[in-house]
């Protein structure tokens, strides 16, 4: 087969020789081909640089964001060892409270503090958030994991929650002592002199042995009763024995009773506070002289009143 040739003339002038240059479809066709190559290997090169360039800045932007987690992961755990020191503290101060308001032994506890300013106890004062920002420890080279940092998180938020719902249980106890203090009969209902003490006595009416179940307190007709705890009237009376009487209920098994009283200062359903008035000293009912007749009944059974005057 006859190659083909191809020429090209360019024209200089009108004078001017023409000059022709032969060219082989050969050398057109691999001229072609070795450009198309060259074309390639540049694009190549182009993408290979631009595609090394891109990882390069994407691992120098993951490099500065590791060793700014690194960091954060240290501070973090820098900031836990913190809280784990102020946990185990307040779980010493929840054992105290607890010793204190009487919900367990003080045998539960491992050491007893004493008082003193030398802060080298078992419990040291505990950090506030400023102070954990000044923290200055070195910064381990040794990093812990995400993974370990949010299950640290979690046992962190376990023992907060336990130590949370049982202060809070030790405030309902405390609050439900104070309540039951409040309502514990705790003060002389009026003043005078003890004319007759509680148990066994030779009645002053029948000269017969017989169980007195409170005190008689003989006082100056119309002196104040006043209640010696919080509570409700439940009863106000006029028996033939007991003359006026009033009855407070209050609470938690105490109730008292008041006899032989002139008048009444309260009745029925009326809600006292310590230290109220409530009557006043009278000689109603079976009695030789103005004194009250005072009873302390818990869970229905009559108490030593003596057992229940503080003050």
């Amino acid at each position: 087969m006859k190659k083909k040739n191809y020429s090209i003339i360019i024209v200089t002038g009108a004078t001017s020789t023409n000059k022709e240059f032969v060219i082989s479809s050969k050398l057109i066709k691999n001229s072609i081909f070795a450009f198309s190559v060259l074309l390639l290997i540049f694009g190549f090169v182009i993408f290979d640089y631009l595609t090394t360039s891109f990882d390069k800045e994407k691992m120098k932007r993951l490099e500065i964001e590791n060793i700014e987690k690194a960091k954060v992961i240290d501070e973090l755990t820098v900031y836990f060892k913190s809280l784990e020191r102020n946990l185990a503290q307040m779980e010493t101060y929840k054992k105290r409270i607890m010793v204190a308001v009487g919900l367990t032994s003080p045998h539960a506890l491992e050491e007893v503090g004493a008082g003193g300013s030398g802060g080298e106890g078992p419990i040291r004062n505990m950090e506030s958030p400023t102070e954990l920002a000044r923290v200055k420890e070195p910064v381990q080279a040794k990093t812990q994991s995400y993974d370990r940092i949010l299950q640290d998180v979690k046992n962190l938020t376990l023992e907060a929650g336990d130590v949370e719902k049982t202060l809070q249980f030790v405030e309902s106890q405390i609050d439900q002592q104070k309540a039951k203090l409040a309502c514990t009969p705790a003060l002389w209902p009026t003043r005078g002199y003890l004319t007759d003490s509680f148990g066994m006595r030779t009645h002053p009416i029948t000269g017969k042995r017989s169980f007195h179940n409170g005190l008689d307190i003989a006082t100056q007709l119309g002196n104040k009763v006043i209640a010696p705890a919080d509570g409700y009237v439940i009863l106000t009376d006029k028996t033939s024995i007991m003359g006026n009487l009033i009855c407070i209920d209050h609470g938690f098994g105490f109730a008292t009773r008041y006899g032989h009283l002139a008048s009444l200062g309260v009745k029925e359903g009326d809600r006292v506070k310590r230290g109220q008035v409530i009557g006043y000293v009278g000689n109603t009912g079976r009695s030789t002289a103005p004194h009250l007749h005072y009873e302390v009944i818990y869970n229905n059974k009559n108490q030593n009143p003596m057992n229940f005057v503080f003050d």
